[in-house]
């Protein structure tokens, strides 16, 4: 549970439905292969840094290439890109949520969220954020569940939405052309054709 909830956020709810909007179901394909990806990282790898006595990425390359440089350079990168990708994508998710849910300020909920996110971090450590990450992982499945039961029964079901996606187009769109906003032609399939992968070659 808090592997899955260390891996999946507001940023998800929000962002893989506007791509599954926007694209189809195909973005979906990288979510099904993150749960072989792992599978393999706790039955291959968590073992082997168990048995090292390591708790970190940066730590086990120290521990197996020797030298404190590397363990410093990846320990910022991480640092940065996590700040950048993930966690500010999921802060401000999550305040688009309370500014439409409760008609909260954009940057009053941003302020909210990591206070909170502090406060049960620094007071409970590592305990308090597994029971939380267990928590919203429960609520996470249960929100999801009950969200799609109440879409298809809006929209008709499946078949519906087969039938009607293709006419889903935005009534603005971002650039007022006739290609912004209209769903691509392979919406309903998973893998795409190998045709409509665009290769460059430089």
């Amino acid at each position: 549970a808090s592997l899955f909830a260390s891996n999946i956020g507001s940023g998800h709810f929000i962002g893989l439905s506007g791509s599954g909007a926007s694209s189809g179901i195909g973005v979906a394909g990288f979510e099904i292969g993150a749960i072989y990806m792992l599978m393999v990282l706790g039955w291959l790898f968590v073992p082997v840094y168990m048995k090292a006595e390591v708790y970190t990425m940066p730590q086990y390359l120290k521990l197996r290439f020797g030298g404190e440089r590397i363990r410093i350079y990846l320990t910022c990168l991480a640092l940065m890109l996590s700040i950048f990708t993930k966690i500010s994508v999921d802060l401000y998710s999550g305040a688009v949520f309370l500014q439409q849910a409760l008609n909260w300020n954009l940057y009053a909920s941003v302020i909210a969220l990591i206070l909170l996110a502090a406060f049960f971090t620094v007071g409970g450590g590592l305990t308090a954020v597994i029971w939380t990450d267990f928590i919203q992982t429960v609520i996470m499945i249960i929100s999801a569940v009950i969200l799609m039961i109440i879409s298809f029964a809006r929209v008709g079901g499946i078949e519906q939405i087969r039938s009607l996606f293709p006419y889903a187009v935005a009534n603005t769109t971002l650039h007022s052309t006739t290609e912004c906003g209209i769903p691509n032609e392979n919406y309903f399939s998973l893998i795409r054709p190998f045709d409509a992968v665009v290769v460059v070659v430089v």
